[in-house]
């Protein structure tokens, strides 16, 4: 659709030209793993969580109150949810 404003060729095949980029790396990922082989994680969703939360209390520095106050609420699930992995 960008092709009908702009006849920029860069704007035009930046999209296409990532796509292609992120097919062919995980083509090359999905090749080098070994399928027999199973591979889980050890981090817990609660990390994952607060990296999130973390970054809305960042994020609500710019964008307002509302994503500091998110943010927080994340932070408070995340925390909790690590006691409760912590304690079994």
């Amino acid at each position: 659709m960008l092709v009908l404003w702009t006849d920029d060729v860069v704007a035009v095949v930046l999209l296409p030209g990532a796509i292609l980029v992120v097919l062919v790396v995980a083509l090359g990922a999905a090749r080098a793993r070994d399928p027999g082989e199973r591979w889980v994680p050890e981090a817990s969703a609660s990390a994952a969580l607060g990296a999130g939360a973390l970054a809305l209390l960042a994020l609500g520095a710019v964008a307002g109150l509302w994503a500091a106050l998110i943010g927080a609420g994340l932070l408070l699930l995340a925390l909790i949810a690590a006691v409760r992995e912590r304690r079994g």
